[in-house]
This record gives C-alpha cells, structure tokens and sequence, in this order.
C-alpha cells in the first residue's frame, strides 16, 4: 500500500500544479483583459476632454473678434457690435442644432448634403467606450466653428447692417450654407477626401476621376471651410 501511495504521488502533485497553472492562466488573462478595456476607456476619456478643450480654445476666437470689432468701430457702436458676436453664438448653437449638424454630417445625399440626424435625434454620449466620434464633444467642437464662421462677418458689415437684418443672415449662415459647406469638406461631399463616390471597390475616389488619381481636399484648420466661407459671406 505505501509502495502504490508513494508511486502516485507524483501524478498527484502533477494534476494540483496543473490546476494551479490553470488558474493562474486564467486569472492573468482577465485581468489582462480589464487592463485593456479600461485601456480603451481612458483612450476615449482622453479624446473627449481634448476635443472638448480645443473646442473651447476655438470659442474663445469670439473674445478675439469682440476686441477686434470693438477696437474698429465707433465708440458709440461698441455695445452693438458686441451685442452681435453674442447673438452670433446663440443663434449658432440653436440653429446648427436643429439642422446645421444633420446637413453637415448627415447621410450623405449625392455628395451635396447630409440628410439626417437632425436636432441631434441620432447623437449619443459615447464616454462608456464606444470606438464611434459622433458624440456630443463632436458637435460641440463643429458648433464652436459654425460660431466663429458667423462672427468673421461682423466685423466686415459692421456699422453697415440693421440689427434684423444681421440676425437673419446669422440664421440662414448657420443653418444651411456654413453647414452645407461643411458636408463638401469635412463631411462625406463631393470635396471630401473620404468621398461621397467609391468606386468599384467601395473606395472613396471623390473628385473628378473617381480612380486611384483622385484626390479629395483636406482642409485641416478651417481656412477653407470656415475662413473662406466667412470671408466670401461678408
């Protein structure tokens, strides 16, 4: 009987060590797995509060029109023209709300307009992980250009324009042509270096030969897009 028992004990501490291995395999293996999840987490975390914060630095462009403005303009002007960089603003965030950000960044329609998403029915907030940029970081840093597009013209008309007639521009600026803009360039128009046309292949090919030549505009500060829109507009 001693002699049997002492033959198997190997096998027996072979088969614990196993086990131990086993579980150690396993338990390393969820916590590598957490590790990366909250890996992918933090990454996402990271990325809202930098497109919130850059974001913010692109709103403060209307403290810097407001001075510019203020500093151009008669003395008994000041409060008006300060009066439209806020209207501006407000006007701004109502308008690219409704239907600004859906004809920006919406289903693209033949290359000239997004078509949905409107008043944000289809946004989320995505802080809980998910790989997707359609949040509302992502519309909060498109409304602070939409802002400052708008506010390039007021200092081009200003002294020249009725209060009215400056808020109508605003909404009809913010609401479609800014955004329409947008939906060529950063958006999947006909501009767009992500295309509005594949090819064959499902590749964006957007611009004129929609082949491997092709070429869409990337427009990475805005000079474009928001500068040039601005600009043309006043």
């Amino acid at each position: 009987l001693h002699l049997k028992m002492a033959s198997e004990l190997p096998a027996v501490h072979e088969r614990v060590l196993n086990e131990r291995i086993d579980a150690l395999r396993a338990d390393l293996e969820a916590k590598i797995a957490a590790v990366e999840t909250s890996g992918i987490e933090n990454a996402r975390d990271m990325d809202i509060a930098w497109l919130v914060t850059c974001g913010a630095l692109v709103f403060f462009m209307q403290a810097g029109f407001a001075m510019l403005e203020a500093g151009i303009v008669h003395p008994k002007n000041v409060t008006n023209i300060l009066f439209k960089n806020m209207i501006d603003a407000s006007i701004a965030a109502i308008c690219f709300w409704l239907l600004g950000y859906g004809f920006a960044y919406g289903d693209d329609k033949g290359g000239f307009i997004g078509g949905s998403n409107f008043a944000c029915d289809e946004i989320y907030n995505n802080a809980g992980g998910s790989d997707s940029s359609d949040g509302w970081e992502g519309w909060f840093f498109q409304w602070a250009f939409t802002g400052a597009c708008a506010t390039i013209v007021a200092g081009s008309v200003a002294e020249r324009t009725r209060l009215e007639a400056y808020f109508v521009y605003s909404i009809v600026l913010t609401t479609f042509i800014y955004p329409v803009v947008v939906h060529w360039g950063w958006g999947y128009g006909w501009l767009s270096a992500w295309g509005a046309y594949p090819d064959s292949d499902g590749v964006a090919r957007p611009i004129f030969r929609r082949n491997e030549e092709s070429n869409g505009m990337i427009d990475f500060a805005g000079s474009g897009v928001v500068h040039m829109v601005g600009g043309f507009s006043g």
